[in-house]
């Protein structure tokens, strides 16, 4: 790639009040709001607050079932608030599209547990109703709650991947093939309101769905949401090179990051598409204060409101391993499961002990990659080492405490990132889709696989 692209900013939230990850018992910090998450109040505010700072996504993570792995129930993560209460933020979006102007928006939703043609429907008044500033987190879900909610089983992890595929598959002919661009007309003195001729069926049959069509709406302003992707598996990584435009990475490590998107780009190219137009952000877990000593401090006040029975929780959902059950000096048992494929947990993972897993859980996780607490020059200066070092297009802020957090990146780390001509290039107009795309198109470019067979 050639001229440095302009780095996109976006917040990361669920639609709960433990937020996920290491914020999930901030909830009892005194400085924090998470308690009226519940209410719409909350949540016109933050997605005020997050456009008025210049910032450019604010996206959901989400889950379909409580944390249940550890000690062998949910009452921890229950006890605790790990990701609860699991609202849908897709009801959520309208109202905050409705009280911004530029800011676009993505959300998680599972191919495992909902159906192409609901789906595809859902998105695209989604798409109508933003004018087109929407993006789709594209997930398999691997909760074994979440499946037992559904009156299933857990699918195998690379089996979610298959099924993902072809639910994309309808999803892309409903959204790209079944009305063709000038078959709305809505002309008043024919009184025509779609030509039938340019309306079509999809007749899709396939090994997990059948669906008739045609799609139940008009063409959106993007037509496909853009296509956003987590998984750093190496199925996740093929699904990725297939499918994405924006990649969530699922990684800390700069030089790890770069070998992977160089992974995930090689393949697209293969697979016949512009890698080029790809891009990735990653997480990033900001503590920012004037001086050293306001910094620890805040890191100290956090600490002292972190649970580590509720991180433990999180993580053994996560990786699919109940560390409760081993003792300290008794290693974890290394194999894959069909929970996320955590550096830890993988069968190819360095031995550790539980004791290991306890030690490193005792303080807020997230401290444990430090470059992104600091003062604001000191933290503006480590976002563009990483950016050099690992290549990625951009981060996303996992607020430590709401409204705080986001408050501290606006008001200290803005200026600075500023200064270094790291913060406000991204595009602020158009849809999602043209604001990632270096030739600004609101449709996906024909060498996507959704293009395939497009009329």
């Amino acid at each position: 790639m050639s001229d440095p692209r302009p780095l996109l900013f976006g917040l990361y939230e669920q639609a709960c009040v433990g937020n996920g990850s290491s914020a999930a018992s901030m909830w009892t910090h005194p400085a924090d709001d998470r308690l009226s998450a519940t209410s719409l109040r909350y949540w016109t505010d933050q997605a005020r607050r997050v456009e008025a700072a210049g910032m450019d996504l604010f996206f959901f993570g989400d889950v379909l079932g409580m944390y249940d792995t550890y000690r062998g129930s949910a009452a921890t993560a229950i006890e605790t608030g790990v990701e609860l209460p699991a609202l849908d933020p897709m009801l959520h979006i309208p109202a905050l599209a409705a009280v911004t102007e530029n800011l676009a928006f993505g959300t998680t939703v599972s191919t495992t547990y909902e159906h192409p043609f609901a789906h595809a429907r859902r998105f695209s008044t989604l798409d109508h109703l933003t004018d087109g500033r929407i993006g789709w987190n594209v997930v398999t879900s691997y909760l074994p709650g979440a499946a037992a909610n559904f009156g299933l089983d857990v699918l195998a992890h690379d089996q979610r991947y298959n099924r993902a595929d072809e639910f994309l598959e309808v999803a892309y002919a409903l959204w790209e093939r079944s009305w063709e661009d000038d078959a709305f007309l809505g002309d008043k003195a024919t009184g025509r309101f779609a030509d039938p001729a340019k309306v079509h069926r999809i007749d899709h049959e396939g090994e997990h769905f059948r669906v008739a069509g045609p799609h139940l709406s008009t063409p959106s302003p993007q037509r496909t949401p853009v296509i956003i992707q987590a998984g750093w598996s190496p199925r996740g990584r093929e699904f990725a090179a297939r499918h994405a435009e924006l990649i969530f990475v699922g990684d800390s490590d700069p030089v790890a990051i770069r070998e992977g998107l160089a992974g995930i780009r090689k393949r697209a190219e293969e697979l016949g598409r512009d890698a080029t137009q790809i891009r990735a952000v990653v997480g990033m877990n900001l503590v920012v204060a004037p001086t050293d000593i306001a910094v620890q401090e805040k890191i100290d006040s956090l600490q002292a409101h972190y649970s580590s029975e509720a991180q433990l929780a999180a993580y053994a959902g996560w990786g699919g391993i109940d560390f409760s059950r081993y003792a300290d000096d008794e290693p974890l048992v290394k194999r894959a499961t069909n929970a996320t494929q955590t550096k830890e947990t993988r069968a190819d993972a360095p031995t550790l002990t539980a004791g290991d897993v306890r030690r490193q859980f005792a303080r807020v996780t997230a401290f444990a990659d430090d470059r992104f607490l600091g003062t604001p020059d000191a933290v503006a200066d480590a976002i563009g080492s990483f950016v050099e070092e690992s290549g990625v297009d951009g981060f996303l802020l996992h607020p430590f405490l709401s409204p705080a957090s986001v408050e501290d990146f606006a008001e200290m780390l803005v200026p600075a990132l500023t200064e270094r001509g790291l913060y406000g290039g991204f595009p602020k107009d158009g849809t999602f889709r043209s604001r990632l795309r270096s030739d600004r198109r609101d449709r996906l470019a024909d060498d996507h696989p959704a293009r395939a067979g497009a009329r």
